[in-house]
């Protein structure tokens, strides 16, 4: 045999294995046709055949013709820059070779959700046309079965909630969770505005119109919307009290920054529900149509006047969270009960405030000390008054008529 012919045998068995590599004889490699070929749809549908041959095996189909690197191998085509003008340009430009980033498949919100919510900037390498801040990129790229890209179930023009109920039921139709999003000066501002000043989405500003307010928002500060507390209603009354002011979820239960009922009422009627940690002993606490509130323990279960509207003088007006019990805590957990209270208070018609000072204070305890906790920090017995002479569970006010509402009271009598 001449050497011409042992090339010429070497020849046909180099070119038997390509066929045989890149043909349909190997089980491992996708289908071409005779001129080895891929279908004509393959643009597209070797997307979802790549991913799923990678999670597989590497994708170790697709290097035996197109190497081990896929830049190239028997078929000459790099993956990595594709061929020009194939069919509008290179392919997998800008220097990265095919990659798969996620799972296949990927469709289901609670697969996709979390990894958009992270970085949708980054989710637009694939599924976008344009992602540079203000560039108001379309979510609609073809891939795989997305016949119109994330816009198969989202609105036009947006890849993240609301979903378009025309195409996809059974989703919340608003994205108020949306400060819990991540990379908010390279994601939002895709749509939003280089500057948050709008674009396809709305300007930042629509919502966060408080002025001087930060952009972006800073997420859990309450401080774009709203003052922390708003300036609005009784929230000056509740602040001053230290252990609530800004204790927001005592009111504002599940609708804190960053969860799906922040702001779905609206300014003008804001979304509240009683935190379960501050219901009256008597059940839970609730807000009626004429924006007074039930079963608060802060209240002692007594309904409160109306929001913004109504006051109460807590140095005075005892009774307007107080009510007179059976025993401790019974039946709520500010009740009084001890000794001769039902006496004095139902028979003789003492005020309060005749035994009780309730602007004294022992450490760093007082009157309001911790209105978290259905306990008395202040022991009642430390703002009993001077004039009332309490010694030993004895009291002894005498006559005393400029220090008591009823005038002449009695000599030492016991409490109990």
């Amino acid at each position: 045999m001449t050497t011409r012919q042992m090339n010429f045998i070497l020849l046909a068995a180099v070119i038997t294995m390509a066929l045989q590599g890149c043909g349909s004889s190997n089980s491992k490699a996708p289908s071409v046709n005779a001129s080895g070929k891929h279908p004509a749809d393959w643009y597209t549908a070797h997307r979802n055949a790549f991913s799923t041959a990678f999670i597989a095996d590497g994708a170790q189909q697709c290097k035996e013709c197109h190497g081990v690197n896929l830049d190239g191998g028997i078929a000459s085509v790099n993956c990595t820059t594709g061929l020009a003008g194939f069919p509008a340009g290179p392919c997998h430009a800008n220097g990265h070779g095919p990659r798969v980033t996620h799972q296949l498949p990927f469709k289901a919100a609670n697969l996709h959700g979390p990894q958009a919510n992270a970085d949708i900037a980054g989710c637009g390498a694939c599924h976008a046309t344009g992602t540079v801040p203000g560039s108001n990129p379309r979510f609609n790229v073809t891939i795989g079965s997305l016949t119109n890209g994330c816009e198969d179930c989202h609105k036009t023009g947006t890849a993240h909630p609301p979903v378009d109920p025309a195409k996809v039921a059974g989703f919340p139709a608003s994205w108020n969770n949306h400060a819990a999003a991540g990379n908010i000066a390279g994601a939002c501002t895709l749509c939003h505005g280089s500057l948050y000043q709008g674009g396809s989405g709305p300007a930042c500003s629509s919502c966060h119109n408080r002025a001087g307010a930060v952009m972006p928002p800073v997420a859990g500060q309450c401080v774009s919307c709203h003052a922390k507390p708003p300036a609005t209603g009784s929230h000056a009354a509740h602040s001053a009290v230290a252990s609530i002011a800004t204790l927001c979820t005592a009111c504002h239960d599940g609708a804190g920054s960053g969860t799906p009922r922040h702001g779905s009422r609206g300014f003008a009627n804001v979304s509240t529900a009683i935190s379960q940690d501050f219901a009256a002993k008597t059940g839970s606490g609730s807000v009626t149509a004429s924006l007074t509130c039930r079963n608060i323990r802060c209240h002692g279960g007594v309904t409160t006047p109306p929001w913004g509207t109504g006051a109460i003088n807590a140095a005075a007006e005892c009774i307007a969270c107080h009510t007179q019990g059976t025993a401790s805590q019974t039946p709520q957990y500010n009740s009084y009960f001890s000794g001769q209270h039902s006496r004095h208070v139902n028979s003789i018609r003492l005020q309060c405030t005749d035994c009780h000072d309730m602007s004294v204070s022992s450490g760093s305890n007082s009157h309001f000390s911790n209105m978290a906790t259905p306990i008395f920090e202040l022991s009642p017995g430390l703002t009993i008054r001077g004039p009332v002479n309490y010694s030993g569970g004895r009291c002894s006010p005498g006559n005393n008529p400029a220090q008591f509402s009823v005038g002449v009271c009695h000599g030492s009598e016991s409490w109990q």
